[in-house]
């Protein structure tokens, strides 16, 4: 087993919000592998009170003052010196603005930078192009006090607008009249949004793009319907909530008392339960401007945008080339996985891969995540040698992988669990099944099994692999390094040939040559 990469910077980023106050620790290597070590959050409701005259309420400025405090001495105690402290839209919009920062840096020492409304859109984007891989499409945060929506084409931001559409704010405008919602009140709250939102006439997605929610109310959403649907899949980032399962969430929510919601909609914060149907109805119409069949939810948002300016420091756009590509391997160099021995295995694995496409029939999709698998499966190792299998398997599913659906994520993690013995069962995957997917996972594992025991002595002996044969019965030719010896390679493969063999329904030989 190798070291892990060092991760020898460390960065704290404070985001003072409407709602909550979180702090981000994250330590790095720039540009090489990163790792979010910790988080503190505070709700402060630091924009409360604010539709009224303008002005923060003391009592919330003291909140806010309390949390950045706590977030200092948190940072000093662990020797964190660089500290990346940003507020947004109640200090934006605060009319006692000036005050409250000096306050602040009192208290702090921390001089905060306040974010435009359109820097705050292009810092929640970034965190999505880097977290999810976006493409092209719309990116929507919902806060407490504004929500930001923005166009990201071709992995860049290209536009951002801020509108005065966040949850406390909605919620004390139209929904802070008792415990019960009334028809009217609602109507007056959708009909103010569906206005804020046709001023943004951009608010359209083209055929192929996505839309995706960042922030609180976008998360919150999130884990009440995957509660509710029992998914198997525990992370949030590239979730699905479709327009239809959001209305009956909505729905649901609306008849609910206030103090009834996190008892009967599991996944939904206590503190959240008050703003959550301001935040969710922004979001409907919004999924209905853009004329959108499901929110996409980012686990990276404003602080992971910001961070990413750090961790890309030399870059005109701080944007990762390849995310996929980069994920796996910032996974691999955090478990100090063996990079030599990784990339034979993948190498053999897919050369059996390209040469067996006509009998397995799969193609960029499953090539991908055995590239992936090959490169992670002995990460578990940092572990345990032992089971290190199930390690790596379970570091996978819980870390995630940036860039994957959770679908090939589960695969991959499948891959991973099942390269070194045992038969594949459909039990194991960790995500919505899709018809084929035992079929597809025994036959990459079979191929990423064999391709580790061809590397069994770790000295990547085996060169090249040639398949000859048809029907049932194969040979697969290993040829050695000159003046190497094979035969522990060729023995270990062929006695784990078995996955193989049912698999592709066919007997397999393994000589030299």
């Amino acid at each position: 087993m190798h070291t892990p990469l060092a991760l020898s910077r460390r960065v704290g980023i404070i985001d003072l919000g409407s709602n909550s106050a979180r702090l981000m620790i994250a330590h790095y290597a720039p540009g090489q592998a990163y790792r979010i070590t910790d988080e503190l959050s505070r709700r402060v409701r630091l924009s409360e009170g604010l539709a009224a005259d303008g002005r923060l309420r003391t009592v919330a400025i003291l909140r806010a003052v309390q949390a950045v405090r706590l977030f200092k001495l948190f940072c000093d105690a662990h020797g964190i010196k660089r500290i990346v402290p940003v507020a947004t839209a109640a200090v934006r919009d605060a009319a006692n603005r000036a005050d409250v920062l000096r306050q602040l840096r009192a208290a702090t020492g921390l001089r905060f930078r306040v974010l435009t409304g359109r820097e705050e859109a292009y810092y929640g984007a970034l965190g999505v192009v880097n977290g999810l891989g976006l493409s092209s499409g719309l990116v929507m945060d919902v806060g407490g006090g504004s929500a930001e929506f923005s166009r990201v084409e071709r992995g860049r931001f290209r536009r951002g607008e801020t509108t005065p559409l966040g949850a406390v704010r909605l919620t004390e405008m139209f929904l802070n009249n008792g415990d019960h919602v009334r028809p009217a009140a609602l109507r007056r709250l959708t009909d103010y949004v569906d206005e804020a939102l046709d001023r943004l006439a951009w608010l359209r997605l083209a055929p192929v793009e996505t839309l995706v929610g960042v922030g609180g109310t976008a998360r919150a959403l999130a884990r009440m319907d995957r509660e509710a649907r029992h998914y198997p899949f525990g992370l949030l980032n590239g979730y699905e909530l479709t327009r239809q399962r959001l209305a009956a969430l909505v729905e649901r929510i609306i008849e609910l008392p206030v103090a009834e919601r996190p008892k009967q909609l599991p996944g939904l914060p206590s503190d959240r339960a008050d703003i959550i149907l301001a935040g969710a109805l922004v979001v409907q119409r919004a999924l209905h401007r853009a004329r959108a069949s499901a929110l996409v939810v980012s686990g990276h948002g404003l602080r992971e945008g910001l961070f990413f300016e750090a961790f890309l420091p030399h870059s005109t756009s701080p944007v990762i080339r390849d995310l996929r590509t980069f994920s796996v391997l910032n996974l691999g160099r955090l478990y100090g996985y063996e990079a030599a021995h990784a990339e034979h295995v993948t190498r053999l694995a897919l050369s059996l891969f390209d040469q067996l496409t006509e009998r397995h029939g799969y193609a960029a999709e499953e090539r991908a995540c055995l590239w992936a698998a090959g490169q992670l499966h002995d990460i578990g190792t940092v572990i345990d040698y032992y089971d290190h299998h199930k390690h790596s398997a379970y570091i996978i599913l819980n870390a995630g992988l940036p860039g994957y659906s959770h679908h090939e994520t589960a695969l991959i993690a499948m891959l991973c669990l099942y390269h070194r013995k045992g038969q594949p069962v459909l039990a194991e995957l960790r995500a919505p099944p899709r018809p084929g997917d035992l079929d597809r996972v025994r036959r990459l594992a079979a191929l990423l099994r064999l391709a580790e025991y061809l590397d069994r002595s770790r000295a990547q002996t085996i060169t090249r692999l040639r398949l000859e044969g048809s029907g049932k019965r194969l040979r697969l030719l290993a040829r050695p390094r000159p003046g190497a010896d094979a035969r522990v390679e060729i023995w270990e493969a062929q006695r784990s040939a078995d996955l193989f063999q049912s698999a592709y329904n066919c007997q397999l030989v393994i000589e030299p040559g």
